[in-house]
């Protein structure tokens, strides 16, 4: 009213002032009479002023109301990423400029002693004039202060209103200084030196702390400084932390806490380095340097990414606050994106002038350039965010979120490029399960029924599943090969139709609960639901499949020519449209509970083939693409209203489409394509935004009601809020709509069985893909998983790296620095093998094949037997000589008669000769293997008799012909080899012998190995007696040279040529594996080498042990028992960091648990490295118990173990304070266990009844009872077992020690029951008393609205019309005194449905034969048909 009135004030004034009179009244009389005719014309049209006043602000405010909405919803073109807010030009160059992430202000240092404040859109705030002057300044975040330098040298503190706290003068020059945030520090760095600064008297004073200056020159400059984080330690816990700083075109790496050089890389790049980034996880870091390059390090400077797109020098570099991008300036006057994802240039920015820095902050979207005289405000527009890190390409994208809302949860599935498809949860970007397919397969489509939680997968090469998505990973349920298909599928979807919304929700729960969509048991109500597999193959066919067993129920030929390409259902209005390559689109009628459950609707034609497919309530949307004319556009279609909507081609999408969904609640379409731009239509197929992503998306999808929107972009699932791109009017709606919380939906966990299960690849498949919910991105190279891409990368690798070396070898040469490398000595074996190989790559023997002559033919000639043809032995000619030995048996020996096995001398009742064959030899004509094998293995092969080349391609051998021994060996070709390994394994033995020696002379004690304290402890056997043995093997070995060496035991082949034995018996032959050799004794000998091998030999000889004495258990088993358990806690006992030493511990865990499962010591040993190993061995240890005979399904032994002491303490604790914690706990618990058997056999005793876990027979026989027993035996009470006095219970010593953890478990299970019963119990009394303070009341059902009947008969085109003047005869069950045919005529009319006329389809009317034109359709009676007629 006040303002009001003072408008109407000014208006009154303005008013008088244009209304004085234009000559003056003389008399006062008339003055008065003015006066008083200009008061009441005011009071007149005051009325009128407030009108006029009040229409022109009601205008104004309705005006301004419609251009916002008008503005709104224009079409508007957001970009994602860097949007520019502010330009500031200031007179001189600007010294150094930084941002406050704490005040959210810029701080321009625009001269030495003048600072200026700046808001982030651009505003300035304040200015400061220093007293002194300085070169830059840091913020110490943690104790809000300034840090500034100069070059007297002097480190100056300055508050929050920039005044001087202190000046503390440096020793060494600076030129970059940097504040440390971890250790609230400072580090500067000069001339040859680089400090560290810590704060003193309430962080009020510097006081240098540390000077590197070791290893320097005066010729190290840093000029960039860059520090490690070490976040999530503590200060006092810190070990070390890295400072890299930059000198000229290298980088040295400093140890601050140590205050030692690491290392200095001095030729990074060409030229100077003008920024320095380091990333966490990884580690890694980036440099960038004038000579135009960005390179990304490992830690041990090996290159693994470089960025090439600057036309000019690079000035500046900074990390991006969001993900993994950097951003770069050069003299090009640019500023680029990079991203180390795609490693790849993602943006670029014309600038006009040369950035000179670039300046932002972790998590902040507030960034600056500075350039010379000009200062740029930057800020990040964030259209999309990631959602969740998938480590492979995304696809396609469907949203499940119309079940239900409130009760069913919403979920996403998503297919990638490994060949999986994982549910996510759009809410939290959880994983909640995934599918596997096999190596080298792929998804071509695939679709996801919620209800029955089971999916459909289609591979690319036409096999058909169907996975249960309960499981993780979902396991298989049915396939349908595309072998088994008359013609291979191409495109899948599921017609879900369901009567019952409860009901279905209920049968959800129950498979929810059972684990899968078989097991739900719903008794007395019938499951009306129809779930239809619906199938498009590449003939044109359409099939419908079975649910539950994939069999083909129905098939339709669908399109004429080419395959189908997209299948969408529409369940609300029971349809399916489906696309074919000929460009014909088809709406079926769908009838889910008849057989032939596809009718045609109608079809609609273009002129261009179909891509996309998506249904929204009565409308759907098409995209028609055709590459060769450039043609990317999307019409829409109303089915209810049979309209054609069409937008401008103007808004046509200019690259390949690769998305498109609906929104149904909102009435929205979202399409994307390969040029990085996301569009936004409106239910009148109208253009509402442009989104610019600044990367290529995929695969798009709704993922909720609310309008957010999934995207696959790269090897990432990102999110894309409504909030961001929808009109404010959408925003609006959504507000005013009733939306239901989310269902919470949580992962479905990984059992360590499954895990382990799995292979290396599958594993990280199912466990490598995460949510993001970092406030910071870990950069994640872009590496493949195929093994292709790894050996490109390999490849790559070694070109890169021979690349480098002779650039490096280049530049010494130029410098003169190339010195001549020293040739090794050369040996006269050397010389003799380079000869050779120079003679066999020039004159290598070419394989002679000789033409044999034309026989010619004589008529007259006898013709030849063909029978005697086929029996006759073939034999080769032109073999190339080798070194095989003659054959001499090669028939089969059930084949050999007992004659002939007579004439030979060989036994015929035993089992056939070993043939030996010699290892001295190559492959006839084998170029590779003559290049490789030394010629002196064959020189033997060459000086033997033409005679033995027939006895060895003969290959049927004549029974008549004597047998032909195999080659024997001369002495010089035997030398002393022949016994080497005894040699070694003597020397072994005697090697042993002296330790143990040495040992019982130490500790008194005799020569045993040792074993952990409270072990039983047993000898092995002598040493002694096998030191003889092997000596007289030796000089028998050496007797008998010349002669053959016989064949080693059948036990010992099964090793022979694998890794282990092959280095442990490098010669392997009779004089240390005679015939006589027994398992035992080998074991023996494997026992005694196992503790002077490495561990990869130790595991082979584990599992061998393994299998010699499970086959034959003796005394050894014990002594094997003994030596492993030895191992595992010797002096240097195996670490489980070490993958090599792992494999060793679960091999010999195994191992124990095959030889000796009930032993205490096995126990105590799993238990102890249980407490000391990671996850993935607890869960293989867990499994070792359960398979020595633990029963605890509630994982009580695990979370007491877990009790005893915590991870990290167990992790690095004494093994042998864990051995004791374990064996007190075990000893206790058996103790415990014995007291209750003791007790619980006095019970029985005395006659007292006790229940057992297993019932006893319910009418064994009357001879198997005790006549003691026969009078008191209940019949009803089977479960009952009395034991009379008489009976003397087994011994105690008997029990296994599994069975007191057993014992242990039980007690912790009954607790658990107690406690639950007591709590149920509770819950009971207070719900009965609920319902007893509550009122009964009964409720009528409402009226049951019945649906009416389906029509089946022409229900296409007649649905709905009544048939008039229609009478059929009534049938009656007796003879019928007329004959009323077989069948009925029905006057159909035939219907031609154009739904949508347009004056192009107006083709001229073709004339059509009578025979050809439509005819009444034939309705069969199967009471009056005959039809065993019709074929």
């Amino acid at each position: 009213m006040q303002t009001m009135n003072a408008i109407l004030d000014e208006e009154s004034e303005d008013d008088n002032l244009s209304q004085q009179p234009e000559m003056e009244l003389e008399t006062t009389d008339t003055q008065e009479t003015l006066q008083d005719s200009l008061q009441d014309s005011f009071l007149k049209t005051t009325e009128e002023k407030v009108q006029r006043l009040w229409h022109v602000l009601r205008t104004a405010v309705y005006e301004s109301a419609e251009k916002i909405r008008r503005h709104d919803w224009k079409p508007m073109d957001l970009e994602h990423g860097l949007q520019h807010v502010q330009r500031v030009i200031f007179k001189n160059a600007i010294h150094h400029v930084l941002y406050n992430g704490v005040t959210k202000k810029f701080i321009c240092l625009k001269s030495k002693t003048s600072i200026c404040i700046y808001h982030c859109d651009g505003r300035k705030k304040q200015e400061y004039t220093l007293r002194g002057a300085i070169e830059g300044i840091v913020y110490a975040r943690q104790i809000n202060r300034y840090v500034a330098w100069n070059i007297c040298p002097q480190v100056k503190v300055l508050g929050p209103d920039f005044q001087v706290i202190s000046t503390n003068r440096s020793k060494q020059t600076i030129t970059c200084c940097q504040y440390n945030e971890d250790l609230n520090e400072i580090v500067t760095a000069g001339v040859g030196n680089v400090c560290t600064w810590h704060f003193y008297f309430g962080c009020r004073e510097l006081i240098c702390a540390s000077t590197i200056t070791i290893g320097l020159s005066q010729e190290d400059v840093f000029t960039e400084l860059a520090l490690e984080r070490v976040r999530g330690t503590t200060v006092t816990m810190l070990r070390s932390q890295h400072c890299y700083a930059v000198c000229g075109k290298g980088v040295a790496v400093f140890d601050l806490l140590k205050a030692t050089v690491i290392s200095y890389e001095k030729r990074l790049h060409d030229r100077v380095i003008t920024g320095i980034i380091l990333f966490e996880t990884p580690r890694r870091v980036v440099t960038s340097s004038r000579d135009g390059n960005i390179k990304i390090w490992d830690e041990n400077w090996n290159l693994q990414i470089m960025f090439v797109g600057h036309r000019g020098p690079i000035t500046a570099l900074a990390l991006y606050p969001h993900g993994p991008y950097l951003l770069s300036g050069s003299e090009d006057e640019t500023i680029r994106a990079w991203s180390l994802e795609l490693a790849d240039q993602v943006d670029e920015i014309q600038m006009g002038v040369t950035v000179t820095r670039l300046g932002t902050e972790l998590g902040e979207d507030s960034i600056f350039s500075c350039a010379n005289q000009r200062l740029d405000f930057w800020t990040i527009t964030h259209l999309y965010r990631q959602h969740t890190a998938i480590g492979h390409s995304i696809t396609a994208i469907q949203n499940r979120s119309g079940w239900f809302p409130g009760r069913f949860p919403v979920r996403s599935a998503c297919s990638c490029a490994d060949g999986t498809v994982r549910l996510i949860c759009p809410d939290t970007g959880e994983i909640i399960t995934s599918l596997l397919l096999g190596r080298g397969q792929r998804v071509a489509d695939f679709d996801y029924c919620l209800p029955r939680e089971a999916l459909l997968v289609l591979t690319k090469r036409g096999d058909l599943l169907k996975a249960n998505a309960l499981a993780n990973p979902m396991e298989t349920q049915w396939e349908v090969l595309a072998s088994g298909q008359m013609s291979q599928l191409c495109c899948l979807c599921i017609y879900a139709h369901t009567v019952d919304k409860e009901l279905t929700y209920s049968r959800w729960l129950e498979a929810v609960a059972r684990g899968s969509e078989g097991k739900i048991q719903i008794l007395g109500v019938k499951d009306n639901d129809r779930f239809l597999p619906i199938a498009g193959h590449q003939n044109g066919f359409l099939s419908v499949l079975d649910w539950r067993s994939g069999s083909t129920q129905y098939q339709v030929h669908a399109h004429e020519s080419g395959k189908l390409s997209r299948l969408a259902a529409n369940p609300a209005n029971q349809q399916l449209i489906s696309s074919g390559e000929d460009n014909a689109i088809k709406i079926w009628r769908v009838f889910p509970y008849a057989q032939e459950s596809l009718s045609l609707l109608m079809n609609l034609y273009g002129a261009h083939p179909t891509t996309h497919l998506c249904i929204m309530k009565t409308m759907f949307m098409v995209a028609f693409q055709n590459p060769v004319c450039a043609v990317h556009t999307l019409v829409l279609y109303d089915i209810r209203k049979k309209a054609r909507k069409d937008h401008h081609p103007a808004n046509d999408h200019e690259a390949e489409i690769t998305g498109l969904c609906a929104c149904p609640e909102l009435k929205i379409f979202a399409s994307t394509c390969k040029a990085g731009i996301v569009k936004i239509w409106d239910h009148n197929n109208q253009l509402i935004r442009v989104l610019h992503l600044k990367a290529v998306a995929n695969s798009i999808s709704f993922c909720n009601d609310v309008g957010n929107i999934f995207l696959g972009i790269e090897r990432n699932l990102y999110v894309m809020n409504s909030s961001e791109y929808l009109p404010q009017q959408y925003l609006l709606r959504i507000a005013c709509r009733d939306v239901s919380d989310p269902v919470p939906d949580a992962a479905i966990p990984i059992t360590s069985a499954t895990l382990n299960s799995l292979s290396a690849e599958d594993s990280q498949r199912l466990r490598g893909p995460h949510a993001f919910n970092s406030p910071e991105h870990s950069v994640v190279l872009p590496v493949e998983s195929d093994v292709g891409s790894l050996e490109k990368q390999d490849r790559l690798k070694e070109a890169y790296a021979s690349l480098a070396m002779r650039d490096e070898e280049i530049l010494l040469i130029q410098r003169g620095e190339m010195r001549g490398r020293k040739k090794p000595p050369r040996t006269k074996e050397i010389l003799q093998q380079g000869f050779r190989k120079y003679m066999q790559l020039l004159y290598a023997e070419t394989p002679h094949i000789e033409i044999p002559e034309i026989p010619i033919y004589d008529p007259n000639e006898r013709l030849v037997d063909l029978k005697s043809l086929l029996n006759r032995p073939h034999r080769c000619s032109n073999i190339v000589r080798g070194f095989f030995p003659p054959v001499a048996r090669p028939e089969p020996w059930s084949e050999v008669t007992a004659k002939e096995k007579k004439q030979r001398g060989l036994s015929s009742s035993g089992p056939a000769p070993i043939i030996p064959i010699a290892l001295d030899g190559y492959i006839p004509n084998s170029v590779i293997l003559r290049l490789l094998w030394p010629l002196d293995l064959f020189e033997i092969v060459d000086s033997e008799p033409d005679s033995m080349v027939d006895s060895e391609v003969d290959l049927t051998l004549d029974v008549t012909a004597p047998t032909v021994e195999p080659r024997v060996l001369q002495d010089f070709e035997v030398s002393d080899t022949l016994t080497r390994h005894s040699s070694i394994f003597l020397e072994k033995v005697e090697l042993l012998e002296e330790e143990n020696r040495k040992a019982k002379q130490h500790l008194g004690q005799s020569a045993l190995i040792t074993a952990p304290s409270g072990q039983k402890v047993r000898k092995l056997s002598s040493t002694a007696v096998l030191r003889n043995e092997l000596l007289a093997r030796r000089r028998s070995s050496q007797l008998s040279k010349g002669t053959a060496s016989s064949p080693l035991p059948a036990f010992v082949t099964l090793f022979k040529g694998t890794s282990w034995f092959d280095s442990v018996f490098p010669e392997p032959d009779s004089t240390i594996f005679p015939p006589e050799l027994t398992e035992t004794a080998f074991a023996e000998m494997l026992i005694m080498t196992l503790a002077t091998v490495d561990y990869n030999v130790k595991e082979g000889i584990v599992k061998a042990l393994v299998f010699l004495l499970q086959c034959h258990p003796s005394n050894v088993t014990a002594v094997a028992h003994d030596a492993l358990i030895t191992a595992l806690n010797g002096s240097s006992p195996p670490d489980q960091k070490i993958q090599l030493q792992e494999n060793f511990i679960r091999t010999a865990l195994w191992a124990l648990k095959e030889l000796t499962p009930n032993s205490e010591e096995l126990l105590v040993e799993l238990m102890v490295q249980y407490l000391q190993s990671g996850i993935l061995l607890r869960n293989n240890i867990m499994l070792l118990l359960v398979d020595i005979g633990l029963l605890d399904p509630h994982n009580f032994f695990e979370t007491e173990m877990n009790s005893w002491i915590a991870f990290d303490e167990a992790v690095t604790s004494n093994k042998q304070n864990l051995q004791h914690l374990s064996s007190a706990w075990l000893k206790k618990w058996t103790r415990k266990f014995k007291e209750h058997v003791q007790t619980a056999l006095k019970s029985l005793k005395k006659g007292k009844t006790l229940r057992g876990t297993i019932p006893a027979p319910r009418n064994p026989p009357p001879s198997e009872i005790p006549a003691a027993l026969l009078k008191k035996v209940d019949p009803d009470q089977t479960t009952m077992i009395r034991i009379p006095e008489g009976v003397q219970p087994g011994s105690l010593e008997q029990l296994h020690p599994i069975e007191a953890v057993n014992y242990f478990c039980e007690l912790q299970l009954q607790q658990k029951l107690k406690a639950m019963t007591a709590t149920e119990n509770e819950k009971a009394a207070k719900s009965q008393r609920d319902r007893e303070m509550m009122k009964n009341t009964v409720l009528f059902l409402p009226k049951i609205q019945r649906e009416r009947a389906l029509l089946r008969l022409g229900e296409t085109t007649v649905t709905g019309k009544q048939l008039e003047k229609l009478h059929l005869p009534p049938i009656i069950s007796g003879p019928l005194t007329f004959d009323i045919g077989r069948f009925i005529k029905l006057a159909v009319p035939k219907v031609n449905l154009n739904p949508f006329p347009s004056a192009i389809d107006n083709y001229p009317v073709q004339h059509v034969l009578i025979t050809l034109r439509h005819s009444p359709q034939k309705y069969f009676i199967l009471e009056r048909s005959y039809v065993s007629n019709y074929s």
